[in-house]
């Protein structure tokens, strides 16, 4: 079994990294697009337009880590909570035939992946096809996926 709250906790560092490699991106992109080298040298030069452009992604990309991030705090609590059926905060792992596979259930953060204890859990969120099918499964339920193969949930905490 895995740790739920160790697994929290690196999920939470997993997105602090990438926050941090975000705002350094849009910092280095912001500096470069307002540097000397990156001004237009004729009308048809754009380096330091599409260098604002990348800073202002970089940016957005930066808040959305950030949101994260702060959605996850907020609901530690809830997110930490043991379940006995896939929903929010769910720590659970499925067998589609071809393994065993770990996810969790949060808010935030879906598609996220996090190596633990030799395993790979990936983040799920409500807007996930596989959440549709999960929500609600205890351990031991069975549910039909999209391809019509059929998929076990074997622990939930």
């Amino acid at each position: 079994m895995i740790d739920k709250s160790h697994f929290f906790q690196r999920l939470l560092a997993t997105l602090r990294d990438e926050l941090l490699h975000a705002v350094n991106a849009s910092k280095d992109a912001a500096e470069y697009a307002t540097n000397e080298e990156s001004r237009a040298e004729s009308q048809w030069d754009t380096q330091g337009l599409e260098a604002s452009y990348l800073a202002a992604g970089q940016a957005t990309q930066a808040r959305q880590w950030a949101e994260a991030v702060e959605e996850l705090q907020s609901e530690r609590e809830d997110l930490l909570k043991p379940n006995e059926e896939v929903s929010l905060g769910a720590l659970f792992s499925c067998d589609f035939g071809e393994g065993v596979e770990w996810f969790f259930f949060a808010g935030t953060a879906g598609g996220q992946t996090i190596s633990m204890d030799g395993h790979e859990v990936t983040v799920i969120t409500a807007q996930s096809p596989l959440a549709g099918r999960l929500l609600g499964r205890k351990a031991g339920d069975s549910f039909k996926l999209p391809n019509t193969s059929l998929g076990q949930v074997l622990t939930v905490e």
